[in-house]
């Protein structure tokens, strides 16, 4: 582990060395760098998945590094297989090295992410998004599917499909406690419609879904419905150098479930509520954060979860990002000794348009005195 941590920071500084330039642009953090809205760079007004026309663009530009450009060639790709119809793509490796206590490390390649994307946009208004994912043994596939009004007065927009509800800071890392235990990531996605509107420093989204973890089944199984809304402001200065986008997101999830001794059904219900932040300063550093409180209530007494989350992050150069990531989960805030904690550096480089990697080092904090560091190198490939 010391050796690989070794290793993470030395190839920051070789690629410090060779060259240097400013700008990125893709994640959540990289909107906050220079305050734009996930919809200037992705089919769905709420970011994640396809790249729009955008999104390419600046791809093509920004996320490659000047050290690479003669090797890469000049980029003449074009994700359009005609005027109406566009495709795009994610895959993502993860090389995992993980400390197990008290047995052998948990090492090897792990596939996380591969996801075709098409759209189809039918007129100036109307797109119809289509993507399919990997099938990963004993867990359903992680699609998406929507049709999408949108292109009208104040950006008003209307979705209806399945897809990720809005809620909180779309982050890629689906491990984070607030995205696992709080959203159901990576397999999330949720039938239901949209509406929403983002004119000028203003984005408001509502939704209604059906319950957390349904999807295609008998319609009388679980009537209940899904509530879900989230709305930020941005504010942008001195030609964005320094912004700040400040939002909240909530969310009402009735279902039905067991009680406790298995014997009849009853109405469960999950809601959550929190803040969130994204920081850009000088267009070199990104600060997100976000906080949750989650309850859930059965025939149990009731459970009451706090999570944290935090991320800074650093352009060295073109394409080449210094990160680091703070998460909490209090399990029970009514309990003692409930709380874990981790942290996570690491480097993230983009040598050119279409390929991406990145190096994280985190140290899970629940006992300090176990071993169980995590090693993780992700290859990630797009278009």
């Amino acid at each position: 582990m010391k050796g690989k941590i070794i290793t993470l920071f030395l190839c920051s500084a070789l690629f410090i060395l060779f060259s240097i330039n400013t700008k990125v642009n893709a994640y959540p953090r990289f909107a906050a760098y220079y305050g734009d809205k996930c919809m200037d760079c992705h089919v769905n007004p709420s970011g994640g998945a396809m790249r729009n026309a955008g999104g390419i663009e600046f791809a093509k530009d920004k996320l490659n590094m000047d050290l690479f450009k003669k090797l890469a060639g000049k980029t003449e790709f074009s994700p359009k297989i005609t005027k109406e119809i566009s495709v795009g793509g994610d895959v993502r490796v993860l090389q995992a090295d993980d400390q197990v206590p008290g047995a052998t490390n948990f090492n090897r390649f792990l596939t996380m992410q591969g996801d075709i994307y098409v759209n189809a946009q039918v007129n100036k208004v109307l797109n119809i998004f289509v993507t399919s994912g990997i099938q990963i043994p004993g867990i359903d596939t992680k699609y998406e599917v929507f049709g999408m009004i949108s292109k009208l007065p104040a950006n008003l927009f209307f979705k209806v499909g399945r897809y990720k509800p809005n809620y909180g800071l779309n982050i890629v890392e689906h491990r984070a406690y607030q995205r696992k235990y709080l959203l159901n990531t990576p397999y999330d996605a949720n039938t239901g419609f949209e509406i929403g509107i983002s004119p000028a420093w203003l984005n408001l989204s509502v939704g209604l879904f059906n319950p957390m973890g349904i999807d295609f089944i008998v319609p009388t199984d679980d009537p209940h419905k899904m509530i879900v809304a989230s709305t930020d402001f941005n504010f942008g200065f001195n030609d964005n150098k320094f912004n700040i986008d400040v939002g909240a997101s909530f969310f009402n999830n009735p279902y039905n479930t067991r009680d406790s001794v298995g014997k009849s059904t009853i109405t469960g219900n999950k809601k959550a509520w929190g803040g969130f932040t994204k920081i850009g300063i000088m267009k070199r550093v990104a600060l997100l954060g976000e906080i949750d409180f989650e309850e859930v209530k059965t025939d149990q007494p009731l459970v009451r979860t706090l999570y944290g989350y935090g991320e800074l992050n650093i352009i060295l150069i073109q394409g080449l990002e210094l990160r680091s990531q703070y998460e909490l989960w209090n399990k029970n805030r009514d309990i003692d000794n409930t709380t874990q904690k981790r942290i996570s550096a690491g480097v993230s480089a983009f040598p050119f348009f279409g390929f991406e990697t990145e190096m994280m080092v985190r140290f899970p904090m629940e006992d300090t005195s176990v071993k169980n560091d995590e090693f993780q190198w992700t290859f990630h490939y797009y278009f």
